[in-house]
């Protein structure tokens, strides 16, 4: 027995189908051809198919696959399973979205119209005959609960497989005396542009000249609008499943945000993130665009204050918040690099907010586990948490050498800093001079020895990881600076007692030499048994020298003038370490009795406000 019927034709630019299945589909007469005109009938209901529009009446609607950047209700935009549009004879939505039935339920629809404001290519309408009693906005209303769920979301359209789109509409249905039509309609010239199109695309997401000149043959020849290649084109480039992922997380971002007319941080960094990742795997613009335009309409959703680096690091570990694992993996070398460099300037500007921010993913994870049962997220943070361990690990050790005395640095030390350099090296040979070398060589609380040690240990490293030098070579040579630095400073510190009282013929070398014999066994009898060189000796009497001229002669000046200038021009020249010259500044204003905000000033770089007299110096 025949179950359904199918028929196919041409009319003007559109190839049409009509499927009919049904009550006694075998033998009922329900076509009439006439010059440029194919007309339906059945019971009441007709459908008229002509060279430039469509003519409609009765019991029925439109329906049509959703294309990327049509027009349609939020509550559809929210719902991933909402794939197809679906219209009824006589009805529409009012200002609430709500569906609102009418007994008008006949009309009439251009075919520039159609393809226009429905699917570029390819459109449906349907109509059920039925002995029904009553009005018609009551049997739309009926069909559409039996049929518009089916209708919203299957995947029949898009997959083109009529047959089984004409048994499911009748199966949901659920009407054995009443008779289906399905017509669907073919906009010829739109379809040969749409396929070129997909096929040129899919092969490398990207047209060549040769590409572009085929397609515009295309278009002259079918004479296609340039608005609606656009519309295709988009579609086909969202379509791309590599671009599909991304692209609904964004759609989904933004709809959430509008929801609340707020962007979270977490949200304004995702979709941040979403474009950075758009841009690495050429995924066009103008998806990401269409999304801003259609959603929100010109306005602006609001977003919560944050600094710069600390949006760009929510954007990149937003990433392991995304619902399609394979955008996971776009957490590359490149991307951890901008964590630790956010690290490293979060310590440099004493900034907790980037510590916030991981509490803040840790806490998303944490919940997003318990939701789902699923602890994987937590790996995939553990793994970019160790280098912000390997961080602090090297930002200490490096620290304790620049800037503490007498440092007893292991060998364990430094197999840990070789190892987490060789971390950072993997990541990008840049970072572990960006993020810790840099900065800490132009600081200027650095040590002079201080600076020594880094420069070592550093070439130290570069030795052991090229064979010309072992762990304990470098310790070695570590150690002796530290001895050199120890000994500088009990030099220092004895030389200094002596010239606090007159010690007459100190520009002579033999007065120098001899006191150097004493501090030699001076500092025998406290167990330092090192010689004192010559060359030491000297370097601490010329040290003592400048700052016996800077606090006596120098300093006086920068008080009285307000200088900063002066003040920063002896200390970036002086070689001496800026710690112990703003020690001695403090106890030379103690001992005067003068105002210390002044000093502060003048520490800020900024003139001190003038008093009503002049302080006593």
């Amino acid at each position: 027995m025949i179950k359904d019927l199918r028929l196919h034709g041409s009319v003007g630019i559109v190839d049409f189908f009509a499927f009919v299945a049904g009550h006694s589909t075998y033998n009922t007469y329900f076509y009439e051809e006439e010059a440029s005109r194919v007309r339906f009938f059945s019971r009441g209901n007709e459908f008229s198919i002509t060279e430039n529009n469509l003519i409609y009446r009765g019991t029925g609607g439109s329906f049509c696959e959703y294309m990327f950047g049509v027009e349609k209700p939020l509550k559809d935009m929210s719902k991933n399973d909402l794939l197809n549009r679906l219209i009824m004879f006589g009805a529409f939505l009012d200002d609430k979205e709500q569906v609102v039935f009418t007994n008008n339920t006949e009309g009439i629809e251009t075919f520039s119209r159609l393809f226009l404001q429905g699917h570029a290519v390819t459109n449906y309408y349907f109509i059920v005959s039925a002995d029904f009693g009553g009005d018609y906005k009551k049997r739309q209303r009926q069909i559409l609960k039996s049929v518009g769920k089916f209708l919203k979301r299957t995947t029949l359209v898009a997959d083109d497989r009529d047959t089984d789109l004409l048994g499911s509409f009748c199966a949901e249905l659920k009407e054995e005396q009443s008779i289906v039509f399905i017509f669907k309609l073919i906009n010829r010239a739109n379809q040969e542009y749409y396929t070129t199109f997909r096929d040129l695309y899919a092969k490398n997401r990207e047209l060549s000249a040769e590409d572009e000149a085929h397609l515009e043959k295309i278009v002259l020849r079918n004479n296609i609008d340039r608005y609606q290649q656009e519309r295709m084109k988009i579609d086909i480039m969202y379509r791309h499943p590599e671009n599909r992922v991304v692209v609904d997380e964004y759609r989904d971002v933004l709809v959430r945000g509008l929801a609340r007319d707020i962007l979270q941080a977490s949200e304004y960094a995702r979709l941040n993130r979403l474009r950075t990742l758009s841009i690495r795997n050429n995924i066009p613009v103008v998806l990401f665009d269409t999304l801003d335009d259609l959603l929100l309409k010109g306005k602006k959703i609001q977003e919560t204050e944050e600094q710069d680096y600390l949006k760009d690091v929510r954007a990149v570990l937003e990433n392991l918040f995304f619902k399609d694992p394979s955008l996971k993996q776009h957490i590359i070398k490149e991307d951890i690099v901008k964590l630790v460099k956010a690290k490293h300037m979060a310590y440099s500007l004493n900034d907790r907010g980037f510590e916030q921010v991981l509490l803040d993913i840790g806490k998303a994870c944490d919940e997003l586990s318990r939701e789902t049962d699923d602890f994987s997220i937590f790996e995939e943070l553990s793994a970019l948490i160790t280098y912000f361990d390997r961080y602090d690990n090297v930002y200490s050790l490096l620290s304790q050498l620049a800037f503490m005395k007498n440092i007893d640095f292991k060998e364990e030390s430094l197999r840990s800093l070789i190892g987490n350099k060789k971390a950072f090296d993997d990541l990008d040979p840049d970072v572990f001079n960006t993020a810790f070398v840099r900065d800490l060589l132009v600081n200027k609380y650095i040590t002079n020895y201080g600076r020594q040690k880094i420069r070592l240990i550093l070439k130290g490293i570069d030795n052991i990881q090229q064979g010309e030098a072992s762990l304990k070579d470098v310790i070695t040579g570590l150690k002796k600076l530290t001895d050199e630095e120890r000994l500088y400073h009990e030099t220092h510190s004895a030389l200094k007692e002596r010239m606090r009282s007159f010690f007459p013929g100190l520009e002579m070398r033999e007065v120098r030499e001899k006191i150097r014999a004493d501090i030699i066994a001076e500092l025998s009898e406290k167990g330092i048994t090192n010689q004192v060189p010559e060359k030491l000796f000297e370097k601490v009497f010329i040290d003592l020298r400048k700052e016996s001229v800077y606090l006596n002669q120098i300093f006086p000046t920068v008080i009285s003038s307000r200088d900063p200038l002066l003040r920063e021009d002896f200390l970036d020249n002086s070689g001496l370490d800026r710690f112990y010259i703003e020690s001695l500044e403090r106890e030379y204003f103690e001992e005067k009795g003068l105002d210390i905000t002044i000093l502060e000033a003048l520490r800020e770089e900024k003139e001190p406000a003038k008093t009503g007299g002049d302080e006593r110096i």
